[in-house]
């Protein structure tokens, strides 16, 4: 009989877990997640190295009022990130400490309420239950297409639209894992797109320029160079008269005459 061979697994947000665990009344606080890459010295922030690309541990303290010692879990990278999962291996490797610190509080929250929370899970933690079947898996490997050199493709890609066409083949055959090789990809692919984006910013100054240039090359005539012309005098007020043929002339000059 196989109809328990597959378990439904109950997904939720760390928001919705946090809601149940402090609506529980029994929360009593969480510590703060510290990363560490050795295991011995820990600190609440981390900063990736050439030796450590991602940090190794993660450990967090969950509080429980009725219980007088508190739940110490201790994970480690390598153990939970979601690599059967494309899409959250690569926020993983984005964004460590967010995505690696979130399960670490999973992991305390369900060790210390596990009446609660029973075996669920958040939706980016690495889970055996959730990982593909061995058949599905052979079917992926079956299918992976011939080697590319990524690196090569993501270097060369002249626009956006290309390195999406990388990324979506990337994400397929699963290149961008949390090793070292695969964050090495998705942070050069980054890289490409922001000197994409920059370049295409600067083409798009170089159409402006012109029509400033044009502007620019009106000539400018010097002061010294400026002749003044003598305004036009306005005419007698006579000239503005319609002028008089000789008849009217004489008999103007006769009507003159008796005046005198």
């Amino acid at each position: 009989m196989t109809e328990h061979s597959e378990r439904v697994v109950e997904k939720k947000t760390i928001g919705e877990v946090e809601r149940i665990v402090h609506g529980s009344g029994l929360w009593d606080g969480t510590g703060p997640v510290e990363f560490s890459n050795d295991g011995d010295t820990w600190s609440e922030t981390w900063a990736p190295t050439e030796a450590h690309p991602m940090p190794e541990f993660a450990r967090v303290e969950v509080f429980r009022k009725d219980v007088r010692v508190p739940t110490k879990v201790t994970i480690r990278w390598d153990e939970q990130v979601p690599r059967a999962d494309e899409f959250w291996a690569a926020k993983w490797v984005g964004a460590p400490m967010r995505h690696f610190g979130r399960t670490a509080r999973m992991v305390g929250y369900r060790q210390t309420f596990r009446e609660l929370l029973g075996d669920i899970v958040i939706e980016d933690e690495g889970d055996d239950r959730t990982a593909p079947t061995s058949q599905h898996a052979e079917n992926t490997e079956d299918a992976a297409p011939a080697a590319r050199d990524w690196a090569a493709e993501i270097a060369e890609a002249e626009s956006a639209e290309m390195l999406d066409a990388i990324e979506k083949d990337g994400r397929a055959v699963r290149i961008f894992t949390a090793d070292g090789p695969g964050t090495e990809l998705w942070r050069s692919l980054r890289a490409r797109r922001r000197e994409i984006e920059k370049k295409w910013a600067e083409v798009e100054s170089a159409w402006e320029a012109p029509a400033i240039a044009d502007a620019a090359d009106v000539p400018v005539v010097a002061a010294d160079e400026v002749t003044d012309s003598p305004a036009p005098k306005p005419g007698a007020p006579r000239d503005y008269l319609p002028p008089m043929n000789r008849a009217a002339r004489r008999k103007a000059a006769r009507k003159k005459g008796r005046r005198r």
